[in-house]
């Protein structure tokens, strides 16, 4: 009898030794100081790296701390994993069990969790109701929050709803992200399955990876590119997988957040938006090349018009032209904001 009541104040022991000891280690995992960076797999899935890049096969790495993946993935021992999922009694029974059940956890799972957890931030999403308050704003006439609103509407709200009735994570694309703000507008919409992309990476940089308030999950991937170079490693990546995954490499919604031709808006729509329900969202000249006077319209994936708007609010829609194009003059284009047009 003696025997047996030390061995059940040894078990007590030990449950409270693993209590304390996880979290303390989950209160370490969270701290600001040691926020995982945002990690996500590439489209050729070959690659680990951080949220932002320069080529959907190889995304640029970046942290914005010294906390690498390796030294925050081992403070999730089998000691806090167990207590977290609520195995301490299988730590105290069945070790080897509990130990094998720990080794089947992958990184992804960790990532799931914290993603759910933490949503994307944009520091600059608090300057929203501001014109021209960040860089992606600038020489854009339409003040952001009316830009923001229009995302939010309820053409892009039924592509979600569409999404989620087929079973599958709603993607969007999000051209001309800057900042990042239209990105948690998104966001918070629902989409946790975004590319953003911009030829600049600046202002993603400053407001979303470098400020301590931004945050990036693992569902959301940035790349330093223009359209037009996003739609051709796009392509090269889907003709390489010869569209084994149809549907998948579609996007639910596509958002523009600069003025283009109408022959751009048709293309995009006809080739990257899902065939049932997809919408895209684009400031569209009224003329090929005016770069003064934009009509905001939401198309389907066959290009046809859903719906137009020439104001706003109380603005009218003007927003700053597509660089890549040759017709783009004055400061927002090449050679003065150091773009460089693709040969």
């Amino acid at each position: 009898m003696p025997k047996r009541k030390t061995t059940q104040n040894t078990k007590m022991t030990m449950m409270n030794l693993l209590l304390h000891l996880a979290l303390l280690s989950t209160v370490e995992s969270f701290a600001p100081s040691q926020t995982i960076p945002c990690y996500a797999l590439s489209t050729n899935n070959n690659h680990q790296a951080a949220c932002r890049g320069n080529s959907l096969h190889h995304p640029r790495s970046y942290s914005r701390s010294n906390t690498s993946l390796l030294s925050i993935l081992p403070r999730r021992n089998f000691l806090q994993s167990s207590v977290l999922l609520g195995t301490v009694q299988i730590i105290l029974t069945r070790p080897n069990k509990a130990i094998a059940a720990e080794e089947t956890t992958s990184s992804s799972s960790t990532f799931s969790y914290l993603e759910e957890t933490k949503p994307f931030h944009s520091a600059a999403y608090k300057l929203k109701e501001y014109t021209n308050s960040i860089v992606a704003s600038r020489d854009t006439n339409i003040s952001p929050k009316e830009v923001y609103d229009t995302i939010q509407s309820t053409y892009l709200q039924e592509a979600y709803d569409a999404a989620i009735q087929s079973n599958k994570t709603p993607k969007a694309l999000d051209v001309g992200a800057g900042a990042g703000v239209s990105t948690e507008v998104l966001y918070r919409l629902g989409y946790h399955n975004i590319d953003a992309l911009d030829w600049s990476g600046e202002a993603w940089t400053r407001y979303v990876l470098d400020d301590p308030m931004g945050y990036c999950p693992e569902g959301v991937r940035f790349y330093e590119l223009d359209d037009e170079r996003y739609l051709d490693q796009w392509r090269g990546v889907n003709n390489n997988n010869n569209s084994n995954n149809g549907d998948e490499q579609l996007f639910d919604i596509i958002v523009f957040n600069f003025a283009v031709n109408e022959s751009k808006a048709q293309l995009f729509a006809k080739e990257l938006l899902n065939k049932q329900h997809g919408r895209l969202l684009a400031p569209i000249n009224t003329s090929n090349d005016y770069w003064l006077k934009q009509t905001y319209q939401v198309l389907d994936s066959e290009g046809k018009v859903l719906w137009s708007a020439v104001d706003v609010g109380a603005w009218s829609v003007q927003f700053q032209p597509d660089v890549t194009q040759d017709t783009c003059s004055g400061i927002w284009c090449a050679p003065f904001n150091g773009f460089q047009k693709k040969r």
